[in-house]
């Protein structure tokens, strides 16, 4: 015949396991997505993103053409901001030069 304390041993190690378990459930973090809905914006001497979804965080990223062809284009990045925040990078030839803008995302 097995020992009545055996039993009540194993039922309190269950227990522990399952509260345990639970309260690793309770503590999970948010989930996170990378940002969305993201807008590039071109004034005359900046470059900024704006994303309105998401969690994460995003930049503008652009490449420039020189003033001078004979020099490499130039590329310019954003401030990391966060959702809901705009991320800004000087463009000091004027949108005329600008080749290509995208947004950089992270989540």
């Amino acid at each position: 015949m097995k020992s009545p304390s055996r039993k009540r041993g194993f039922a309190g190690a269950v227990a522990f396991a399952a509260a345990t378990a639970g309260m690793l459930l309770a503590t999970a973090p948010a989930a996170q997505a990378a940002p969305g809905d993201c807008t590039v914006l071109s004034g005359s001497s900046t470059l900024s993103s704006l994303c309105t979804s998401g969690t994460g965080q995003h930049r503008i990223h652009a490449v420039l053409n020189p003033l001078d062809p004979r020099l490499p284009q130039r590329i310019i990045l954003g401030n990391w901001a966060p959702v809901g925040q705009t991320s800004t990078a000087s463009n000091p030839w004027g949108a005329q030069y600008v080749v290509s803008a995208w947004v950089d995302r992270v989540d």
